[in-house]
């Protein structure tokens, strides 16, 4: 079952999350869910907007978002949303957060969009192709490194894994990476403790380029075998098969992740 989309709908809705995320951004409090895991009223606003246009034009749909947990889970087509991916560099007052949708059918990623609201910078899928900034970069996943090539991933990957490799960079939001990874802007993206919402439009993207997701074990990651509310705990690698196959023996999980000195 394919799902024909409304995308300008969709994008509309999305840059009407961006417009509040926007008047936030900069004068906002952080409460703590966990620690390293914040999360402001405009996580909140925003979800609570994009579940109510979802529910207005597909009653029927279940909904996955990070602060308001699911509802219809049960349904064939599940929408899952991010509100702010990022939120640790959003209260910092850096750039690269992004607002995340995304369209599970059948529990596998058939629809996604990133956007960043502060660079005005869109990029999902549209039927077959993947947009980025109005223009087609299909065919933009990268097949193969070379000296200056980067990967992307979270800060604290230096923490949990020795990587033998030059070039790594975090942006703070996993979303961005993903798109960034599937624009051929970055050569990979490795992914670690993380949950479905923050994965879903990322991987959209990716597979319509041809990409993968591949757990640190070697196992493709299973979208039907997943719980929808557990985090993904595994590392696991964004980008196309002959890259991830050679990347993943170069990064090695530690026996126990590098902690901040006391201070």
């Amino acid at each position: 079952m394919t799902l024909e989309l409304d995308i300008d709908q969709i994008r509309g809705w999305v840059a009407e999350a961006g417009q509040i995320a926007l008047r936030y951004f900069g004068n906002v409090t952080a409460e703590w869910k966990g620690i390293a895991d914040p999360v402001t009223e405009a996580d909140r606003e925003i979800e609570r907007l994009l579940a109510r246009r979802i529910r207005e034009t597909y009653p029927r749909h279940g909904i996955l978002g990070e602060e308001y947990g699911g509802e219809t889970l049960d349904h064939s087509l599940i929408w899952t949303i991010d509100p702010i991916d990022g939120t640790r560099v959003f209260v910092d007052g850096l750039p690269t957060w992004s607002i995340t949708i995304a369209l599970l059918e059948d529990r596998v990623p058939t629809f996604g969009l990133v956007y960043i609201p502060l660079y005005d910078d869109w990029t999902y899928t549209d039927g077959d192709d993947v947009i980025c900034n109005g223009r087609s970069v299909r065919g933009r996943l990268k097949t193969r490194w070379s000296d200056d090539s980067i990967v992307l991933s979270r800060s604290d990957a230096h923490s949990w894994f020795e990587m033998t490799f030059t070039r790594v960079v975090a942006l703070g939001s996993t979303a961005t990476h993903f798109a960034y990874t599937a624009r051929g802007s970055a050569l990979a993206t490795v992914a670690h403790g993380s949950y479905v919402w923050d994965i879903a439009a990322g991987a959209a993207i990716l597979a319509k380029q041809g990409g993968e997701l591949r757990l640190h074990s070697g196992k493709l990651l299973d979208w039907q075998a997943l719980d929808l509310h557990a985090r993904i705990d595994e590392a696991f690698f964004g980008g196309h098969p002959a890259v991830v196959e050679r990347l993943i023996p170069l990064f090695h999980r530690r026996p126990e992740p590098i902690r901040h000195p006391g201070w």
